[in-house]
Protein backbone atom coordinates (compact mmCIF):
# COMPACT_ATOMS: atom_id res chain seq x y z
CA UNK A 1 0.00 0.00 0.00
CA UNK A 2 2.93 2.37 0.85
CA UNK A 3 4.65 1.97 -2.82
CA UNK A 4 1.42 2.60 -4.44
CA UNK A 5 0.66 5.52 -2.31
CA UNK A 6 4.17 7.01 -3.78
CA UNK A 7 3.65 6.31 -7.18
CA UNK A 8 0.76 8.33 -6.76
CA UNK A 9 2.49 10.99 -5.13
CA UNK A 10 5.27 10.85 -8.04
CA UNK A 11 2.46 11.34 -10.83
CA UNK A 12 0.71 14.17 -8.64
CA UNK A 13 4.15 16.12 -8.45
CA UNK A 14 4.63 15.34 -12.39
CA UNK A 15 1.34 16.98 -12.94
CA UNK A 16 1.98 20.07 -10.56
CA UNK A 17 5.19 20.56 -12.38
CA UNK A 18 3.62 20.25 -16.01
CA UNK A 19 0.88 22.56 -14.69
CA UNK A 20 3.34 25.24 -13.43
CA UNK A 21 5.42 25.39 -16.73
CA UNK A 22 1.68 25.87 -18.37
CA UNK A 23 0.90 28.32 -15.96
CA UNK A 24 4.19 30.40 -17.00
CA UNK A 25 3.73 30.52 -19.91
CA UNK A 26 0.16 31.74 -19.35
CA UNK A 27 1.68 34.51 -17.96
CA UNK A 28 4.66 35.12 -20.38
CA UNK A 29 2.32 35.27 -23.00
CA UNK A 30 0.48 38.13 -21.36
CA UNK A 31 3.66 40.34 -21.57
CA UNK A 32 4.65 41.09 -25.76
CA UNK A 33 8.62 41.46 -23.97
CA UNK A 34 8.97 38.13 -22.66
CA UNK A 35 11.30 35.58 -24.32
CA UNK A 36 9.79 33.36 -27.33
CA UNK A 37 9.99 29.79 -26.27
CA UNK A 38 8.31 30.56 -22.95
CA UNK A 39 5.43 32.46 -25.01
CA UNK A 40 5.68 29.44 -27.06
CA UNK A 41 4.72 27.44 -24.23
CA UNK A 42 2.03 29.77 -23.38
CA UNK A 43 0.99 29.24 -26.91
CA UNK A 44 0.63 25.32 -25.77
CA UNK A 45 -1.62 26.33 -22.76
CA UNK A 46 -3.74 28.12 -25.23
CA UNK A 47 -3.90 25.96 -26.76
CA UNK A 48 -4.65 22.97 -24.50
CA UNK A 49 -7.20 25.59 -22.64
CA UNK A 50 -9.33 25.91 -25.91
CA UNK A 51 -9.40 21.66 -26.68
CA UNK A 52 -10.69 21.32 -22.62
CA UNK A 53 -13.55 24.27 -23.09
CA UNK A 54 -12.08 26.94 -21.55
CA UNK A 55 -11.51 29.29 -24.61
CA UNK A 56 -14.04 32.12 -23.79
CA UNK A 57 -12.24 32.66 -20.31
CA UNK A 58 -9.57 35.48 -20.87
CA UNK A 59 -6.38 35.11 -21.04
CA UNK A 60 -5.24 36.84 -17.62
CA UNK A 61 -8.59 34.70 -16.42
CA UNK A 62 -6.66 31.91 -17.20
CA UNK A 63 -4.00 32.08 -16.09
CA UNK A 64 -5.18 32.70 -12.29
CA UNK A 65 -7.15 29.68 -12.99
CA UNK A 66 -4.06 27.52 -13.61
CA UNK A 67 -2.18 29.27 -10.58
CA UNK A 68 -5.20 28.18 -8.46
CA UNK A 69 -5.23 24.72 -10.02
CA UNK A 70 -1.20 23.91 -9.51
CA UNK A 71 -1.45 25.86 -5.81
CA UNK A 72 -4.47 23.19 -4.94
CA UNK A 73 -2.27 20.31 -6.88
CA UNK A 74 0.92 21.04 -4.95
CA UNK A 75 -1.16 21.25 -1.25
CA UNK A 76 -2.73 17.28 -1.97
CA UNK A 77 0.73 16.12 -3.34
CA UNK A 78 1.77 17.24 -0.14
CA UNK A 79 -0.94 16.26 1.85
CA UNK A 80 -0.75 12.57 0.24
CA UNK A 81 2.48 11.95 0.73
CA UNK A 82 3.76 8.99 3.14
CA UNK A 83 5.26 9.92 5.90
CA UNK A 84 7.33 7.78 8.32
Amino acid sequence: MRALRWAGVVLLTLLTLALAALTLGSFASLNPNAPLWLRSVGSVETILSRQAGAGGISSFGQAVGLTLLTSLLAGLTAFLKPRA
